[in-house]
């Protein structure tokens, strides 16, 4: 449903200042202004889809945020990660509508197979990233450190305090952060300000049409969709919706039955006929696969197995491909001229000007992007500087060259 409620000069910031004082750090800027704004025209529904989805999972969220002692706004973080899309998965691998990485999966004991992937569970998910969000909390003390660093990585976001030589303003490492790497926290800023005050917008939330469910036991054995569809009559959709954490269409072997959901109106039926699902697999196994280049990977207990086709690179029939509306972000599109940070260690031998020649910058706004009051360098000291990201790795390379060697790009140019 299209918002029909224009946008006032300066409503952002004001609506954001009031919810400061419900413990929500203030920050403001053009960059976030711009995003509400693609968050409002709520084209293709997405904003409508993401509210409905938010009001779902919210009540979870909430519950869990609050177990870990955690403020209420952490709920609108996975709003500008994933859409709240349990089975989005972005280009780095990291899954869930968090979304969460492998290795953070794992630290907080997460459990992920070909078939199986509990990042994508919802409720363990949540946990994890509460759990993942309470640490970081206790490193920063800082929740706009926070909730960057849960997207781009504390690792990443260190560099950056590094190459600031230490400076802890959030607006400082803002502007040292590469575009893509500040949209974690104007996504989360858009999403407050949308969601939060999504009625006096006038945006009104889309069902997610997930059915009522119940938790079942399946069997000793890997059960696909498919039968589930062809023998119950259960809707592979409702299937994908409510069991996310599967992924390839079938409900996995583990060593044991495994537990899912179906939906209320098919347990009964389920139930009577859980016996013959052994004897229908067994007498015709399924081929589960998508129509794509695949690796067949035979699973099951021994006497009955089901091939089930994984799409290669990390996929699965029920990710994340046509799910999402796409996040608005479009003040976030590179352009041809895009420019990033890249930083670079005062030598002996270094000056103003010779770097701001092999920089391509004027010597002024050397001292401005780094704050230097003077000409003087300091030996070891860390300079930033603003290039054109099609030349960044030529920029880089000119941290191991000789002095020599710098001035004869200076004197060439």
């Amino acid at each position: 449903m299209v918002c029909g409620l224009a946008i006032g000069q300066n409503d952002v910031q004001l609506r954001l200042k009031t919810l400061e004082v419900r413990g929500l750090p203030f920050f403001y800027n053009n960059d976030i202004e711009q995003t509400v704004g693609d968050w409002l025209k709520n084209e293709n529904e997405s904003t409508s889809i993401f509210y409905g989805r938010m009001q779902y999972y919210g009540d979870d969220i909430d519950r869990i945020a609050v177990k870990y002692g955690l403020p209420w706004f952490v709920k609108y973080i996975p709003a500008g990660n994933s859409g709240y899309e349990p089975r989005y998965r972005d280009e780095s691998g990291a899954s869930g509508m968090w979304p969460l990485s492998y290795t953070i999966g794992k630290k907080y004991n997460l459990r992920q197979t070909a078939l199986f992937d509990e990042r994508r569970d919802p409720i363990k998910s949540t946990e994890a990233a509460c759990l993942y969000l309470r640490d970081l909390y206790v490193i920063y003390g800082d929740w706009l450190k926070v909730i960057t660093a849960f997207r781009i990585g504390p690792i990443r976001l260190n560099q950056v305090i590094h190459g600031l030589g230490g400076d802890l303003d959030f607006a400082h490492i803002y502007e040292a952060l590469e575009p893509e790497e500040r949209l974690p926290v104007i996504q989360f800023y858009a999403a407050v300000t949308v969601l939060h005050h999504a009625q006096q917008y006038g945006i009104q939330p889309m069902s997610v049409g997930i059915p009522d469910a119940v938790s079942v036991t399946s069997i000793n054995a890997v059960v696909p969709f498919a039968v589930l569809n062809d023998k119950i009559g259960v809707g592979l959709s409702d299937l994908r919706n409510l069991n996310p954490e599967f992924r390839a269409d079938a409900v996995p072997f583990l060593g044991a039955p495994c537990v899912f959901k179906l939906p209320s109106k098919f347990v009964e039926i389920y139930n009577r006929n859980k016996d013959s699902l052994q004897i229908w697999i067994t007498a015709k196994p399924m081929i589960v696969q998508r129509i794509v280049k695949v690796d067949s990977i035979a699973v099951g207990d021994g006497d009955s197995s089901v091939n089930v086709a994984i799409a290669k690179g990390d996929q699965s029939i029920t990710d994340s491909v046509g799910i999402t509306p796409p996040i608005p972000k479009t003040i976030l599109q590179a352009p041809t001229d895009a420019k990033t940070w890249v930083y670079y260690k005062v030598k002996s031998g270094d000056a103003i000007y010779t770097l701001s020649d092999i920089f391509d910058c004027a010597p002024d706004q050397l001292k401005s992007w780094n704050r230097l009051n003077s000409n003087q360098l300091r030996i070891g000291a860390t300079l930033k500087f603003y290039v054109p990201v099609k030349r960044k790795s030529y920029y880089l390379k000119l941290n191991s060259m000789t002095i020599a060697q710098k001035r004869n790009i200076a004197g060439a140019d």
